[in-house]
């Protein structure tokens, strides 16, 4: 905030004043040394002027002897101002004229003093320890070799000095009066500067203080004035600021709101990337696994079948027979198993086709489901879908599969629910039970994971790594009372597939 207080006016009158004074002091020294010069050089001129004039008319009177007309002559030029005039005879040798008020004559030798004189003579004597300046003027005619006589005039330095010091004194008593003329006037006129600037405070005050209507009215038509309409402007921005600021802290919190629901939305979708791509990880590396050790099975293991063959079409005990065939029965089981092994270890360049998923998810329904279970689906006929037919199929029939032996493990009326709807950039396929849910929903595409002792624990971790292949997404969670897995297939084909349609 602007503060203006007795201090600024204080500053400002003792700042002016003392620029004043300093200004006077200058102008005063200046003034008083050019009288000074003024005063000695009028002075000499004087002399000169009545010097040269007086040497003129002395010419006649020392020509012809004529002391009465130099007596005439010397009264007419005396000033109170010269100590001593002297009018010398050089015919004679002798004081023609004498005027002198301090008595000086006694200190030098008029005749040998202008002895050697023939010219104007300018001089600075001390007679009794005083300065005085001599002014010397011959008084000639022409055709003569020496001068008729001089003219002598005598001045006092301290009768100067004294003169100067009157100039001095007056011009002292006149900056002391011009001081403080201009003192007053200052002051009125700083109060005058400072009043408008304590009202603008003011006014400023009440505006840091929060008072945002107030304004200033000041129209002074200068820079005050000028500052006057800026604070009135910026007060009108500030104000403008106040309410763009308190609107947008009303929504403020809202917006944070919303940012945070969407960044933890965010998170969970990372999570559960995160998650598939493990979930994706492990499934490939099992994957590269499975398939080699399977390689390395599938040749003994025809071996193994082809001698308990040899062996069963020899022997004839019926008991010895039964155990062969629970022998082959494990034989075709493993074998079974690593078709299916190999069968996704050689997913790639699959062939895609045009398909119609209600006949495909009939097909399903009729080789899984049996017994008291109930399939409802909800989805136009005609929809169809652009994708592998084995790993569609694999997927549907496995998924409700699941929802089967969870219904046959807890001994209850089970019902599927189907929902399917295209999208325009992919096809989604809902399947809910009333199973009761799943005890690990994170686990389930978990190689080899199972809660039955009669199942391999393969079945989901092939729907995943099938949907996986054919571009999509697939979600496994808990509802009231049953689980929900949600297909998400891609309506192009997969990257190196050959379409048909």
């Amino acid at each position: 905030m602007l503060k203006i207080n007795k201090g600024i006016k204080t500053k400002l009158i003792v700042s002016l004043v003392a620029t004043t004074l300093g200004v006077l002091v200058l102008y005063s020294i200046i003034l008083d040394s050019s009288l000074k010069r003024y005063s000695r050089t009028e002075s000499e001129q004087t002399i000169l002027f009545l010097g040269q004039n007086a040497s003129i008319l002395l010419q006649k009177a020392l020509f012809n002897q004529d002391y009465s007309e130099i007596k005439n002559i010397a009264r007419s030029i005396i000033l109170e101002n010269f100590d001593f005039l002297i009018i010398y005879d050089n015919i004679t040798a002798n004081t023609a004229f004498l005027e002198d008020k301090h008595d000086v004559t006694g200190f030098f030798d008029m005749a040998k003093m202008f002895e050697s004189k023939s010219s104007f003579e300018k001089t600075s004597i001390v007679i009794a320890g005083e300065d005085y300046t001599q002014y010397l003027f011959p008084v000639t005619l022409p055709g003569l070799s020496k001068p008729l006589g001089f003219l002598v005039i005598g001045i006092s330095e301290e009768r100067i000095e004294s003169q100067l010091k009157q100039i001095t004194y007056r011009l002292g008593i006149l900056g002391i009066l011009l001081f403080l003329t201009l003192t007053v006037i200052i002051y009125f006129l700083s109060d005058k500067i400072v009043k408008p600037l304590r009202a603008l405070s003011r006014k400023i005050g009440k505006f840091a203080q929060g008072d945002y209507t107030v304004r200033s009215d000041i129209k002074t038509g200068d820079e005050i004035g000028d500052l006057s309409e800026n604070f009135n402007s910026l007060a009108d921005k500030i104000n403008e600021q106040i309410i763009s600021i308190e609107q947008y802290s009303k929504n403020l919190e809202k917006m944070v709101e919303e940012r945070t629901e969407e960044l933890l939305a965010a998170l969970d979708n990372i999570k559960e990337k995160d998650k598939k791509l493990n979930q994706a990880e492990k499934i490939n590396s099992l994957n590269s696994v499975v398939s080699a050790i399977a390689h390395e099975i599938n040749n003994p293991l025809a071996i193994i079948s082809g001698n308990i063959q040899l062996i069963e079409a020899k022997i004839t005990d019926e008991q010895q027979k039964k155990k062969l065939d629970v022998a082959q029965a494990a034989i075709q089981r493993i074998a079974t198993l690593i078709d299916e092994i190999n069968f996704f270890s050689a997913i790639k360049n699959l062939r895609t086709e045009l398909l119609s998923f209600a006949h495909m998810l009939s097909d399903a329904v009729n080789k899984v489901v049996r017994g008291n279970v109930k399939v409802n689906i909800e989805g136009a006929a005609e929809e169809k879908i652009n994708s592998n037919r084995n790993l569609l199929t694999l997927c549907l029939e496995n998924i409700m599969q699941n929802s089967i032996d969870q219904f046959l493990l807890r001994k209850i009326e089970g019902e599927i629910r189907v929902r399917y709807y295209k999208y325009p950039s992919y096809f989604e396929v809902e399947i809910t039970d009333n199973g009761g849910g799943i005890e690990d929903p994170s686990r389930v595409f978990d190689p080899f994971y199972t809660t039955f002792n009669s199942k391999k624990g393969l079945g989901l971790t092939f729907v995943y790594h099938a949907v996986q292949a054919m571009n999509g997404d697939i979600t496994v969670e808990n509802i009231q009372n049953g689980a929900r897995v949600t297909l998400k297939l891609s309506e192009l084909p997969p990257e190196g597939y050959d379409q048909h349609s």
